[in-house]
């Protein structure tokens, strides 16, 4: 089911009739594991792990009921109902249940054996390739206030001699408990100057794209032929971060950086371009208000194709939409955020390119509540509010990345396109505890082999570098004693790194193994 129920607790049906054997092992992990994971693991952002469960998960079983029957977890604020989009972290109303009447019975553990393995994560980032180049802010210290939050901008040249051509990157900050955000920019002449006054917002020009809590990497969609879509960096110039650092971080260091891979120089890329076609700097919300907020742009003289988009807003931000309207009339859904959450934001990548075609109207909408009844208004009483670069301040930006044009894009699905970047080269070899797992790199097929001391049951996942489940390769699998061997035909994998994880009679393991 796509469309999440958000359920509140006092309205949740507990089964009259609950299930016999309603266990983490045999029906909550895989929800966690599958929803929860890529946050709640040691190195995440989240407040505790959601792995083993006698160490996370029973500790936390009514943080876990609250935030899930409320529909505060997992995190997934735009309306999928509205526009479809990759990536939709979402729990039908089924799950939901299943979670409810686990704990209703006691949270009981099931038998560990049973448990499926646990997703593996590589912590210095998603993507485990070498990079092409890699840009580091100096170590900066915080210097936000009780009241005021630090916005600095750091100018780093690249060191580029000749134009590269952007295929993906990852930002990875250096104090993931203070950087609240940050944007990179593609600064061409190499002339804007780092600020650290505390106000800075960033340039007008040459977003690329950044980091929020939560946030992967941003993967340009490539077929490796002739559909390459990427941002050109030319030679000389700079990359501008734009970082955010909340009240209360005051004192605390940070070192963030950025990852880039770039694609091979003879390759031909569609430029994309990244920039804010919704905003407005001249609002006021009055206090003990709530208003709206509009805003358009119609000045695209040629079809073009969006990529993402990005809405943002701040603590008095209740709901926000985008949406187009053709010169025919037609319209066509971007975006709405029913119950804009200041804490989760993100760029959304739509599941196929949207064609917007020539003189289109690119319209906006968002509502503030400036009231005591919203629980995120930092004044009180409150107070007017205009547009400018602190929390407390307001914004009503509406980003989109876009390209050119061409016949058929909005049939491309960027899913089978978007992968990671692999340094198919190499690969730092892992086993398993006493399982052999063979050919590595594998171009077809995987043996996974084992001596058993005695029966035994087993369990092998395997999972991409985003903690995502790819395939049950062996699930709960009766295996004698003696040398046992499983195999796995890798064709229809995508080339790249997976992580694969055993489960062998409750004993847990992991390893990497590269696909060519």
């Amino acid at each position: 089911m796509k469309h999440f129920a958000i359920l509140c607790l006092f309205v949740l049906t507990v089964s009259s009739d609950l299930p016999a054997q309603v266990t983490w092992a045999d029906d909550v992990a895989e929800i966690v594991y599958a929803n929860c994971a890529t946050c709640h693991r040691d190195a995440g952002i989240a407040p505790f792990p959601l792995i083993d469960y006698t160490e996370d998960v029973a500790p936390n079983v009514n943080a876990i009921l609250e935030a899930v029957g409320t529909g505060y977890m997992p995190p997934w604020t735009a309306d999928s109902d509205y526009q479809d989009y990759l990536g939709e972290r979402l729990l039908s109303s089924e799950e939901v249940q299943t979670i409810v009447d686990w704990v209703a019975n006691g949270s009981p553990e099931g038998s560990a054996a049973d448990a499926p393995p646990p997703p593996v994560f590589n912590d210095a980032g998603f993507i485990t390739a070498t990079p092409d180049l890699e840009v580091r802010i100096p170590d900066y210290v915080s210097n936000a206030s009780a009241t005021f939050d630090d916005y600095v901008c750091f100018a780093i040249p690249t060191g580029l001699t000749e134009d590269k051509k952007l295929r993906a990157f990852e930002v990875i900050p250096g104090n993931t408990e203070i950087v609240h955000h940050a944007l990179v920019y593609i600064d061409a002449e190499g002339d804007y100057e780092t600020d650290t006054s505390g106000l800075c917002g960033g340039p007008a020009l040459g977003l690329i794209g950044g980091y929020t809590p939560g946030g992967q990497p941003t993967i340009y969609p490539s077929d490796g032929q002739d559909m390459n879509l990427g941002v050109t960096i030319p030679a000389g110039s700079n990359l501008v971060f734009a970082m955010h650092y909340p009240n209360g971080s005051a004192g605390q260091l940070d070192s963030t950086k950025v990852r880039l891979f770039f694609y091979e120089d003879d390759t031909q890329i569609r430029e994309v371009t990244t920039f804010p076609l919704i905003q407005d700097w001249e609002f006021t919300i009055e206090a003990n208000a709530v208003e709206e907020v509009t805003a358009e742009w119609s000045y695209v003289p040629e079809d073009v194709s969006f990529l993402n988009v990005f809405p943002h807003m701040h603590l008095l931000g209740d709901y926000i939409e985008s949406y187009a309207v053709t010169l025919a009339g037609d319209t066509i859904p971007l975006v709405r955020i029913p119950h804009w959450d200041f804490d989760w934001q993100e760029f959304y990548n739509f599941q196929n390119l949207i064609h917007i075609p020539a003189w289109t109207t690119i319209h906006g909408r968002g509502i503030y509540e400036n009231t005591p009844g919203n629980p995120h208004n930092p004044n009180d009483p409150p107070v007017d509010v205009g547009a400018g670069l602190n929390t407390t301040d307001e914004m009503f930006l509406v980003y989109f990345s876009f390209l050119a044009y061409e016949e058929g894009d909005e049939n491309i699905d960027l899913e089978e396109l978007t992968q990671l970047p692999t340094d198919l080269n190499s690969i730092e070899w892992v086993d398993s505890g006493s399982m052999h797992v063979y050919p590595n790199p594998s171009n077809d097929i995987l043996y996974f082999e084992m001596e058993l001391e005695r029966p035994s049951q087993i369990s092998i996942y395997l999972y991409d570098q985003h903690g995502r489940l790819v395939e049950r390769i062996a699930d709960q699998a009766q295996r004698n004693a003696g040398m046992q061997r499983i195999t796995f035909d890798t064709e229809g994998l995508n080339a790249g790194i997976y992580f694969y994880s055993v489960n062998l009679n409750g004993d847990l393991g992991s390893g990497k193994v590269l696909i060519r």
